[in-house]
């Protein structure tokens, strides 16, 4: 039996694929926190951004330094002969290929440079329990040809789980303590395309299903605007529900329609302004929650002045904001790129918008009441409200997953400030 210790980076989606590798290991090894501590050190790896890669990369280079083994797991492994250059020995798990992470860890142990690739369902593997907060994957895969994206590649086929298993997965987290299912996915909007069902199929029979008398909310992970606006009304009412937030989360990525075509995106940027209006048509308060790539080849200046105008214009609660950096196997890598200096620039600019329209948008709800569900401890206890705004509860004892009545006092960017009533 080895010691283990699991690494995540990136999305909620690779989150919820980590609880299922844990939970596989615990059946033959057991689970530490401490690298240092472990036999083997497996990276469940992000491929989004290449800063993100490059801190993975460097890891890579502590753990040969300090003579660890260790796996990589995950999106990564698309650019598997890059890894083989900072990590000839380690084993590779793809994405769909989680259930080897047991053996792969043995050939760590006994240097054996083996690569699992196979295209394999997941509905069967365990995942481990958490509490308060359940993630909860609802399908691989998306249905866009994004040239920026090389996630697509990590995770090529559109696999959604069936309605049994997820409503399954969520009796069981509800009964062992958790108060917040976060539904995850590459796609949300995409679920269900491949099985003849979809994303406002499965919501209703949650919105519907018998979970006895344990109260939670549920979180929808990202959907696609093209996704989004094919099932806006139906959508719009299910968020209404008592069971879910008031939450979403639509990727726009830039402001300018020529971009977005250039981006190979499946809607346009009025789409999006669409969706946006009639979300807070309905729910004034929800939290509407995007993301922007500046710096793509072929985005101009006005085409970035355009990004800014429809910041503005929107106002989004949540923005996230990242340089674009190519990567490999994808379309935008073949295009010239843009001088470095210009795209920080525009990444400084942009996250300035973004603070500023934030920091407004938060503000509007101070001296209101509210109801949180107090779901983490960092330097304070957090939670969320039922529309999804992140609440600093002051003076809370505990413990995670209780519901607590606060008024706001003060706000930034990124946060309410809440004191108990």
């Amino acid at each position: 039996m080895a010691k283990v210790c699991v690494e995540t980076y990136g999305c909620t989606l690779n989150q919820a694929d980590s609880d299922i590798i844990m939970a596989i290991l615990k059946e033959r090894h057991s689970l530490v926190e401490d690298w240092k501590k472990s036999d083997v050190v497996v990276i469940n790896s992000c491929t989004v951004k290449g800063a993100t890669e490059n801190r993975i990369f460097e890891r890579m280079r502590t753990l040969r330094k300090e003579g660890k083994a260790f796996v990589i797991a995950g999106c990564l492994t698309a650019n598997a002969a890059k890894i083989r250059k900072y990590a000839p020995a380690a084993p590779l798990v793809g994405t769909s290929s989680l259930r080897h992470i047991s053996d792969a860890v043995d050939d760590a142990l006994a240097g054996r440079a083996t690569s699992y690739n196979a295209n394999e369902a997941k509905d069967a593997l365990p995942k481990l329990l958490t509490a308060p907060i359940m993630r909860i994957p609802i399908n691989d895969g998306c249905t866009s040809q994004c040239h920026f994206c090389q996630t697509k590649l990590a995770r090529p086929y559109l696999r959604s789980y069936t309605p049994k298993t997820i409503l399954k997965w969520i009796g069981t987290a509800v009964e062992n303590g958790a108060k917040e299912i976060q539904l995850t996915s590459m796609d949300s909007g995409a679920y269900g395309l491949d099985i003849k069902t979809t994303l406002v199929s499965l919501l209703r029979l949650i919105a519907e299903s018998d979970f006895g008398e344990k109260k939670f909310f549920v979180r929808v992970g990202m959907i696609n605007p093209n996704h989004a606006k094919r099932m806006l009304p139906e959508l719009v009412e299910i968020l209404q529900g008592p069971r879910f937030y008031r939450f979403l989360h639509i990727p726009v990525q830039t402001g300018s329609e020529k971009v977005c075509r250039e981006m190979n995106r499946d809607h346009s940027v009025k789409d999006f302004i669409d969706i946006v209006r009639a979300v807070r048509k309905a729910m004034p308060d929800a939290t509407i929650a995007t993301d922007i790539i500046v710096g793509y080849p072929t985005e101009t200046r006005a085409d970035f002045a355009k990004t800014l105008e429809l910041l503005e214009t929107v106002r989004p609660d949540i923005t996230n904001v990242s340089k674009f950096s190519p990567r490999p196997g994808t379309k935008a890598m073949e295009l010239s790129q843009l001088a470095n200096g210009e795209v920080k620039r525009r990444s400084t600019v942009a996250s300035e918008e973004v603070k500023k329209t934030s920091m407004e948008r938060k503000k509007l709800y101070v001296g209101r009441a509210c109801r949180v569900l107090v779901t983490e401890r960092q330097r304070d206890f957090t939670g969320r409200d039922i529309n999804y705004h992140q609440v600093v509860v002051k003076g809370f004892k505990g413990p995670l997953g209780a519901f607590v009545d606060v008024t706001v006092a003060s706000a930034n960017h990124g946060s309410l400030f809440g004191k108990m009533a």
